[in-house]
């Protein structure tokens, strides 16, 4: 056979292995393309034996349904041969499409668009345009790639006698240059699922790891997370035309929520990036969603650099770097070009690299670059991006408009079709990169971006690590070992470790919420983000609140623009705080903007709740998204955890929650002096003490911050944890959260009452984590309170009001209205 010369000179196979060689071509030989590729999907369906390189007759030739690779049904619907849907997992086979395919209706041909073998839709008037192209041919497995692949796993790989299935497979394939050859000319469709993860490492990663995918999905389940609300937004937006993801009921929805959630929930530094969307949910096009998530996995911490994901991009960042660095030696006039006309090439490039080049070349190019990825790594990326620009070249030096030239790099990628050429220029100009050389680039750009970034004062993670840290899964223990639990080295050791994981993760949330202060607002530059653990700053923290309270400014924030026109009306624009001067009238209040002094309807400006700090767009949540997620999403949780620490576990159906211990200490608190707080409080609900005066101390406001949280919030059904973060919204706003903390961890008896001894809370820890909250009293906050509700139905406006206010806007008010 004209295979057999390939087998012995690239296996190595031995002469008297021959016979063995020539007996297995003859029993794995197919006819022809076609009857592989029907016998391909039977084999992946799982209703075949599993071995490599095998296909076995299924057993039944009815329409029994298919199953998945847990065991669910898939439907009876199957695709055509080259048909739509063809190149996927089978468990992705929208079967509703399907079904309405197989009945042929007229509708359906007449239809505007079909999908391809991929599952996108496209419209059948580009289909007719190009159908000669390259990437309008079907999928097809070639029989010799096939053979070739099955011989270097049934040699590789089989150190047993009978079939090679793929649990006997080794979890990692070892380099060489006989399988560097095999997977540059292309792996098996159907044998990409089982390949990719031994190439990259991730059935190694699976195989090794302590946690389970199960674990992981249960862990990440929080819908009220930061990173489930981003990824949320982002699920039918990924890709849109695609039929398994254009809306909510698509089949791989669901599955592309657990895995990008799992990610996120595991790698706290990266959270959720759009590029890791568009990663995973072309993965889940191919293989099953566990597969997909160790896939995630290898990619985020071996394939890429560490720091590629993170919220700061500052990995990708440099690699951008490197490339021009590399196109200056490689592409030197076409470098000089670029740099003539003022084109910044990483506006362009960073989403290449980010997204692994999917969705920015078509699927059938995505699959032939991911193979090469996930053996050589990642700087396949810099080979194909520097011959892309290398096959342009000579055309782009001919431009001479700048927005020519940054266009037709734009549109490079989806302009080449054919594979082939690409990887041969590739192969032929730029082989000769090696890892060595762009590690080498990488740390000294690395090291210039962050400096410049931290000069800047961007909020960034100015040490990059060399590798991500993930978070610890903790197991719930059982109830005799609460019961009975003895101090052995091991639990103290791992209590400790706990507490540090705590710490380090509310300094982290408290650092960001700073740098967002700092890099908005120029005068929080002088703020020390140090945490004072003196002696002498406790003492000063009362004595510091007084003051504040006795200082107090009000001052109001814009809702609409008003506009001057007479010398004693005071105009501004939406958003700008004004210093008010008098608040006499109802409907005309007198303020102070800019130098000057004015009357000003008092409807179209809302007070600021600020104490004497100076308002800052950077802490109002309803101007800026960001400082709403930092603190509900970051600081939240974290002090979440904090509070959960050491927290006795329910029984008899009982509930326990932070919120409850925080309930029931504030008012412990209270009922030390009921009959005089109360008189207080009446005062304070009749004449408003409270915002002119400011007679409430720290452990009155909390009572009171209780109380109405859990009425605004009782009334809309949310849960716990959205009071508990609304408190922590409102000590942030009165600059109290150090305090609280303090009153809560004071309260003996009822720590007792909820904490085990081992608890943070009933620990000397709990002064560190005050001395770090201290930090957040010096910046301005103005958060809503409500932020997390649903929005409440607007009652509809009475005539008079709707009058008075259009008389208002055009300065023709009476003060008898």
């Amino acid at each position: 056979m004209e295979v057999l010369p390939y087998y012995i000179d690239n296996c190595r196979i031995e002469p008297s292995c021959y016979r063995v060689v020539r007996h297995f071509l003859n029993t794995r030989v197919w006819t022809n393309g076609e009857e592989y590729e029907d016998k391909s999907r039977v084999y992946k369906s799982g209703r075949v034996n599993a071995s490599v390189g095998l296909s076995v007759k299924p057993q039944n030739q009815g329409k029994s349904l298919l199953l998945s690779s847990n065991g669910k049904p898939l439907g009876p619907h199957k695709p055509k041969i080259d048909g739509p849907f063809s190149a996927l997992t089978p468990s992705m086979w929208p079967q509703n499409i399907l079904s309405t395919i197989s009945k042929n209706d007229l509708h359906v041909k007449n239809s505007e668009y079909t999908y391809d073998q991929f599952g996108f839709r496209e419209e059948r008037s580009s289909i007719v345009e190009d159908s000669n192209s390259v990437l309008r041919k079907p999928l097809r497995e070639d029989s010799t790639s096939l053979l070739r692949w099955s011989a270097y796993l049934e040699f590789t790989c089989n150190k047993e006698l009978g079939n090679l299935t793929w649990d006997k497979v080794d979890d990692i394939f070892p380099k060489s240059d006989g399988l560097l050859n095999l997977v540059r000319t292309g792996i098996p469709h159907s044998m990409r699922s089982q390949i990719w993860p031994r190439l990259s490492g991730a059935k190694s990663k699976e195989s090794r790891s302590e946690v389970t995918f199960m674990e992981l999905i249960k862990s990440s389940s929080d819908d009220n997370a930061y990173y489930a609300r981003q990824i949320e937004r982002d699920l039918i937006r990924t890709l849109p035309t695609h039929a398994c993801f254009s809306n909510l009921s698509s089949c791989g929805i669901p599955r592309l929520r657990r895995v990008l959630r799992a990610i996120a929930w595991l790698y706290p530094e990266i959270g959720y990036c759009q590029g890791t969307g568009l990663i995973a949910s072309t993965l889940l096009m191919f293989m099953e969603e566990e597969e997909c998530f160790w896939m995630m996995c290898s990619i985020l911490e071996d394939v890429v650099p560490a720091s590629y994901y993170t919220q700061s991009l500052v990995g990708v960042q440099t690699d951008q770097r490197v490339l021009r660095q590399l196109m200056s030696h490689y592409l030197p006039d076409l470098d000089m070009h670029l740099k003539s006309h003022d084109i910044e090439l990483s506006l362009i490039t960073l989403h290449w690299f980010l997204t692994l080049f999917a969705g920015v070349v078509h699927t059938s190019i995505v699959l032939r670059i991911w193979d090469q990825l996930f053996y050589e790594g990642s700087i396949v990326l810099f080979r194909l991006t520097l011959a892309l620009l290398k096959m342009k070249e000579r055309e782009l030096l001919s431009m001479e408009n700048s927005a020519q030239i940054f266009n037709a790099i734009s549109n490079l990628p989806g302009e080449f079709t054919d594979a082939e050429e690409l990887f041969d220029v590739a192969f032929k100009h730029f082989d000769c990169l090696s890892m060595l050389l762009i590690d080498t680039q990488r740390r000294k750009h690395m090291a210039y971006l962050v400096a410049e970034l931290k000069d800047a004062g961007q909020d960034i993670d100015v040490k990059p690590k060399e590798q991500l840290s993930e978070r610890k899964l903790r197991r719930t223990k059982s109830m005799l070992s609460l019961f009975f639990a003895q101090a052995q080295p091991e639990l103290i050791k791992e209590k400790n470790v706990r507490q540090t994981e705590l710490i380090s993760d509310l300094r982290e949330s408290i650092l960001q919420i700073a740098h967002h202060f700092q890099s908005v607002d120029s005068k929080y530059k002088s703020v020390s983000l140090q945490a004072n653990y003196s002696h002498a700053s406790h003492a000063d923290d009362q004595n510091r609140y007084v003051a504040v309270a006795r200082n107090r400014r009000r001052r109001a924030k814009a809702l609409l623009d008003f506009e001057r026109h007479d010398d004693d009306e005071l105009g501004f624009k939406r958003n700008d705080v004004i210093t008010i001067i008098s608040m006499k009238d109802d409907h005309c209040w007198v303020g102070e903007f800019n130098g000057l002094r004015g009357w000003f309807p008092a409807k179209f400006v809302e007070l600021l709740d600020e104490r004497s700090k100076q308002y800052t767009q950077a802490g109002d949540d309803a101007i800026s998204d960001t400082i709403t997620d930092l603190v509900r999403g970051h600081l939240g949780p974290n002090l979440t955890k904090f509070f959960n620490h050491g927290m006795k576990q329910p029984m008899l159906g009982h509930s326990c929650h932070p919120w409850l211990f925080i309930e029931e200490a504030s008012s412990k608190e209270i009922e030390k002096d009921f009959r005089s707080v109360y008189s207080r409080l009446t005062l304070c609900k009749a004449y408003r003490l409270d915002e002119d005066g400011k007679v409430l101390t720290p452990d009155e406001l909390l009572f009171r911050s209780v109380i109405a949280i859990n009425q605004t919030h009782d009334s809309a059904h949310v849960n716990m944890d959205v009071k508990l973060r609304s408190l922590i919204a409102v000590g942030l706003n009165e600059q109290v959260l150090h305090l609280w903390l303090e009153i809560l961890a004071s309260t003996e008896a009822t720590l007792r009452k909820w904490y085990y001894p081992t608890a943070y809370m009933r620990s000397p820890g709990w002064v560190q984590v005050k001395c770090e909250l201290r930090i957040l009293s010096e910046f301005s906050f103005n958060l809503s309170r409500d932020r997390e509700l649903p929005p409440r139905k607007e009652s509809i406006k009475p005539m008079k009001d709707g009058i008075r206010d259009l008389l208002v806007k055009h300065h023709l008010f009476s003060w008898n209205l």
